[in-house]
């Protein structure tokens, strides 16, 4: 199964849901805004691919391959949109911007973005910082 913006999104609802408790097919459609018939394809396609294990209580758990995919999606999705909100773009449109940004960026961009937030959290730290929050 190729890794694309679908599959992301569903390792990010469900690296999310789990911090709630248990991951179910009912709550990824809900979060997603997609039927469970369309949930339940996805799932066994990505559990096929290693991402994910469905439990015979039907219970989701992330794999620890889908577990680094998860992490990553979650990482570049909020480093971008804490970039956003440093600029001034307001929380709910950074958020969807975020989404759609973190699709298309290669992972060298990526880092630079990282680093850029690092450097801005550090002149933020300073006397002479002058980048309100």
């Amino acid at each position: 199964m190729e890794r694309n913006q679908r599959v992301e999104d569903y390792m990010r609802v469900i690296y999310r849901l789990r911090e709630q408790g248990m991951v179910r097919g009912a709550y990824i459609a809900r979060e997603l805004g997609v039927t469970k018939p369309t949930v339940s394809v996805a799932l066994r396609e990505m559990e096929a691919a290693g991402y994910l294990t469905i439990k015979p209580d039907r219970a989701i758990e992330l794999t620890e391959k889908g577990e680094q995919i998860a992490r990553y999606v979650i990482e570049r999705n909020d480093v971008i949109f804490g970039l956003l909100t440093d600029i001034g773009v307001d929380k709910e449109t950074a958020q969807a911007d975020a989404g759609q940004i973190a699709h298309g960026i290669s992972e060298k961009t990526l880092d630079a973005l990282i680093d850029l937030r690092h450097y801005l959290t550090f002149i933020r730290k300073t006397p002479f910082g002058n980048i309100k929050e």
